[in-house]
């Protein structure tokens, strides 16, 4: 076990299961054009948006801080110094942190670098690409921007954050130079008992790093064969984000996000008893691991209905025997 390998894994295993929203630029609204992603966080409800999530019996809230474009729903001066027009006035991250610190509600914030390289014609964000330096021969000016974006999340938010999602790890992979002892520490800055993972694919047990605390578990359905061990193959703590939003009946065509191709899309809700069992896969199981059930959300943070109800369904099932 190394520095950041955590003992157990009380911060996320304690919650029994949480709900994740990829919230990001490209969410739209139920009907009509979307509104501009600052104004967008200048009207986001984050009274209603906590209260959801205490509809759902959420033990914890996973949030995308960044997703397709690297725009911070808001401040952060190392990106403003890097790229100005990438951040937000109003600090929506610290605002759901702290409404859902009042109900008891563990935070997790998702972050993605947006730097993936989609091949020449198509760039992740080549903006972004070019002003932060990850297309540098050299990449060590973009090492030290990534530490700096990070590092100052952790001390603003401190413990607040509970634990990192890294998301598109395999980016990262691509080049041998990647610093991934100083990307952890700079992720723990602010709060030492933090969780860091890095996300390497849907389904994908690799081990990007011993510098991470616990699988990143991407799925797409509901897997029942999961979690049987006291630890995941890889020899990280057991975690699954899973959405089970499918646009095939074998679940091999996932969805997160509510955008262009999904937002008329008419998604079936799941079995109730089979997402509870599926979270007890995880924890009830004795080995301490937790989930997230990635819901659909509109623009203006509102889960889609058929989500929404079956979460409450979870928590009748699940709350009231805890």
């Amino acid at each position: 076990m190394n520095d950041y390998q955590q003992a157990d894994f009380w911060p996320l295993g304690s919650t029994l299961y949480g709900i994740g929203f990829h919230w990001t630029t490209w969410t739209l609204p139920e009907h009509g054009a979307p509104l501009p992603f600052p104004e967008a966080v200048e009207r986001f409800d984050v009274e209603a948006f906590v209260e959801q999530a205490v509809e759902c019996g959420a033990g914890h809230v996973l949030l995308t801080a960044t997703h397709e474009l690297h725009w911070l729903p808001g401040p952060n001066p190392e990106v403003d110094r890097i790229l100005p027009g990438r951040t937000c006035k109003r600090d929506l991250i610290m605002e759901i942190a702290d409404g859902l610190a009042k109900v008891g509600i563990k935070f997790m914030l998702y972050y993605n670098h947006g730097t993936a390289h989609g091949g020449t014609a198509n760039p992740q964000d080549p903006e972004w690409q070019a002003a932060v330096g990850s297309r540098d021969k050299d990449r060590t000016r973009y090492h030290e921007n990534y530490c700096r974006i990070v590092s100052w999340m952790g001390e603003h938010y401190g413990p607040k954050i509970i634990a990192y999602w890294f998301d598109s790890a395999s980016e990262l992979t691509r080049y041998p130079d990647t610093p991934w002892a100083k990307f952890t520490a700079a992720a723990k800055v602010g709060h030492p008992g933090r969780l860091v993972s890095y996300n390497s694919g849907i389904m994908n047990f690799e081990k990007v790093t011993p510098f991470q605390d616990y699988w990143a578990g991407e799925i797409v359905g509901l897997p029942l064969w999961l979690s049987v061990g006291a630890k995941a193959p890889n020899g990280l703590s057991w975690y699954g984000l899973c959405t089970w939003n499918c646009y095939d009946r074998y679940c091999n065509q996932g969805e997160w996000g509510i955008h262009e191709k999904s937002r008329t899309h008419s998604w079936v809700a799941p079995d109730p008893d089979v997402v509870a069992a599926c979270a007890n896969r995880f924890h009830f199981g004795g080995w301490g691991g937790a989930v997230t059930f990635n819901l659909l959300c509109y623009q203006d943070g509102r889960a889609i209905k058929t989500d929404l109800e079956t979460m409450k369904a979870v928590r009748e099932r699940i709350r009231k025997k805890a």
